[in-house]
């Protein structure tokens, strides 16, 4: 299941714990054992300012060959060990990076440690990993681990698989993380677990029938599966849950119910899990198609434009003269791009979308279907000048600005010609001349 995993070990005694249970992780074919070092060790311990730099990577060597011969031990499994060294500090980048450029399937850190090299760092390092990576991750918590010595560790690791807790909010992204929990070779019990953070009447019965229903769903596996619901802030009753059962491990989706759509590295939940959990915790990145439509908003979907509008210029919607067009990301506007008929011209403005919904090409597709519809006439627009480019691939060309339909010029007035110092440029898409592409 995991072929090729990537394990960071700063040399803490947390690290060391954490290498105790990687032989329970299902399908591993090869190891990647990885020591970051980089400028900051100078600045953890103070005789090793005294050390030259190649001497502190004779050391940082030394010891990842002891850790990776011993780990090899334990798992039986090939283990290779790299030695890598940061930039500009960046232990948390480093090791994304090299996940991604040897194309691991999984990460494995400790939850904290007390580093032979670095003092302090692998909690601040695993929090960073959790938010840039888009891997699998395993973060191994123990007993006792605000303990820094980490003396006296008392190991959750033992069949780590074999009790599995799972968040379920109803999402895509937690249901497929059942569904992935399900097919891992040692997961003998899992509890689905559902937070509601609003009061449930005595009588409702419906989320419990939810999750009975995601469990019949797992007929077919070996895996024993129950239900919970519970009332209260999700990451609390989560982690108090995971003790009360004292389960082996909590399987959670990076994402929920509420952001799994949007540009969020981590959702609030998984956020909350992270910091107030003291099992093991493995933060899925399940990879989920959206759910995306572009369509023509009929007028009683304008509100919602205007509700997208409110942070930007705070425009409204006109059924006499608007035509809106929208892309839904799993059910919610992500993207407006509105054409407004004046009495002398068609006017192209509105293109906007939220922050968390950018960089996917969400304006592409509202803008496209507005000139799929729109554009048998010609279109005017004052482009913001950094996005003259990008109206440019629609076939939008600057003009000058006594060339605009005067209704649509005339909203300029105020800049008295200096449209540049308003940060806009006039544009005009001439209609595509038929058998050509405009």
């Amino acid at each position: 299941m995991f072929k090729r995993v990537l394990v960071a070990t700063d040399f803490s005694a947390h690290a060391d714990h954490t290498l105790e249970c990687i032989g329970d992780i299902p399908g591993i074919e090869e190891i990647l054992l990885v020591h970051v070092i980089g400028e900051s060790v100078k600045d953890a311990k103070p005789f090793l300012s005294k050390l030259p730099h190649h001497s502190v990577l004779e050391a940082a060597s030394a010891t990842l060959e002891e850790k990776r011969t011993h780990l090899g031990g334990l798992t039986d499994v090939p283990v290779v060990s790299r030695i890598v060294e940061s930039v500009d500090g960046d232990t948390a980048g480093a090791i994304v990076k090299l996940a991604q450029e040897e194309n691991t399937s999984l990460i494995v850190m400790g939850s904290r440690g007390h580093g032979l090299l670095y003092g302090y760092i692998l909690g601040s390092v695993s929090k960073a990993v959790i938010q840039r990576t888009h891997k699998d991750l395993l973060i191994m918590h123990f007993r006792g681990s605000d303990n820094p010595e980490g003396k006296n560790l008392e190991k959750f690791c033992r069949n780590i698989f074999s009790h599995v807790l799972c968040p379920v909010d109803f999402s895509r992204p937690s249901v497929k993380t059942v569904e992935y929990a399900a097919s891992l070779k040692g997961v003998r019990r899992m509890t689905l677990l559902h937070v509601s953070q609003e009061s449930l009447k005595e009588d409702d019965q419906v989320p419990l029938q939810h999750l009975d229903r995601i469990a019949a769903d797992l007929d077919g596996t070996r895996t024993r599966v129950s239900a919970l619901v519970r009332v209260g802030n999700p990451a609390e009753v989560i982690a108090g849950v995971a003790e009360e059962l004292d389960v082996s491990l909590i399987m959670i989706a990076r994402v929920g119910q509420s952001d799994y759509a949007k540009n969020i590295p981590l959702g609030r939940v998984a956020a909350g899990v992270v910091t107030a959990a003291r099992r093991p915790l493995f933060i899925v990145n399940p990879h989920i198609s959206l759910d995306i439509r572009v369509k023509e908003l009929d007028p009683g979907q304008f509100a919602l434009a205007e509700q997208l509008w409110l942070d930007y210029h705070q425009q409204n919607a006109d059924p006499a003269i608007d035509r809106i067009f929208g892309v839904f990301v799993e059910g919610s506007l992500a993207a407006v791009a509105r054409c407004r008929r004046h009495p002398d011209g068609l006017e192209v403005d509105g293109v906007f979308v939220p922050v968390a919904y950018r960089d996917r090409g969400y304006a592409r597709l509202a803008v496209q279907a507005l000139v799929d519809s729109c554009g048998a006439e010609p279109l005017f627009m004052h482009a913001t000048l950094d996005l003259i480019g990008f109206y440019s691939t629609f076939g939008f060309a600057p003009i000058a600005e006594h060339e605009l339909p005067w209704t649509i010029m005339e909203r300029f007035s105020f800049a008295d010609g200096d449209l540049e110092g308003a940060n806009v440029l006039p544009m005009k898409r001439v209609p595509a001349v038929k058998g050509k592409q405009s």
